[in-house]
Order: structure tokens, then sequence, then C-alpha cells
């Protein structure tokens, strides 16, 4: 409702630029805004509103050069920002190959560390560099009981 309100008084003004007649504004005993080109009769507040004349030609031409320069540098930034984000995304996805590969290889060693805890014993060198003496378990033949 507002918009079709903004959208009459625009209508209103701009006809009545164009006319050069008057605009009134009035306000009702209810509260209720007023725009017309007559006084109106039972209005308690009632003012005449002055209108601006429409701009000349070289203002409306200097504003179309600022929007084009305006578009012109909006467009550029856009650009700009397109480039900027394509890099970001590529080195996000450089960041995300080499923390999967940094995963990949401590879960390597993990594994083979692992490796060792399946033997009770893993052998340590001593001060000086020489091993301990490796205990291997003795095979003995099992004998099954008789059927």
């Amino acid at each position: 409702m507002t918009v079709t309100l903004n959208l009459a008084v625009f209508l209103l003004l701009a006809s009545s630029a164009i006319h050069a007649e008057a605009i009134y504004k009035s306000i009702d005993e209810n509260g209720k805004v007023t725009y017309s080109t007559t006084p109106p009769k039972n209005a308690t507040q009632s003012k005449s509103i002055d209108i601006a004349p429409p701009p000349s030609e070289e203002a409306i031409k200097a504003a179309q050069q600022r929007h084009g320069r305006s578009k012109e540098a909006a467009d550029l930034l856009d650009k700009n920002r397109k480039k900027r984000d394509a890099i970001i995304a590529e080195e996000n996805r450089l960041k995300r190959e080499q923390q999967k590969q940094l995963q990949l290889q401590r879960q390597a060693e993990k594994n083979n560390e692992n490796e060792n805890d399946a033997y009770p014993y893993v052998p340590r060198r001593r001060p000086g560099g020489i091993l301990p003496p490796v205990h291997k378990p003795v095979h003995r033949p099992v004998q099954l009981p008789a059927r």
C-alpha cells in the first residue's frame, strides 16, 4: 500500500510539475494526508508545496556519465572478486589435498608402529650400540591324545 501511495504521489507531483500547477498537502480530522491540485474545503491543515523544477539536459547527461562510470567500476570490482574467489578456492583445494596426504602419512606411520606391537618384546639398543640378547621361543612338538 505504501508503494502504491508513493507512486501516486510521485505521478501527481510529476504531472503537476509539467503543468506548473500548485500542489496542496492537506490533513483531515482523522489524520489522513491528501495531495491535490485544489485546496481542500474540509481539511484541518492545508499548505501549498513548492516543487523543484526538473533537471537540465546538462545535469541529466552528467548523471548518465556518472552512472556509466559507476557501472564500469562495479563490473571491474565484480571481475576482480570472481578472480579472487577462484584463487581462494584453489588454495583451499590444495590445503585439503595436503591435509589428506599428511593424514595418510600419519596413518601409515601409526600402522608401522602397530606392527611391532604384535611381538611382546622389541629389542632396543643399549647405550654403546650393543643389542640385548633376543630370547627366541623354543618350538616343541605337540602330542595330540589318541582317539
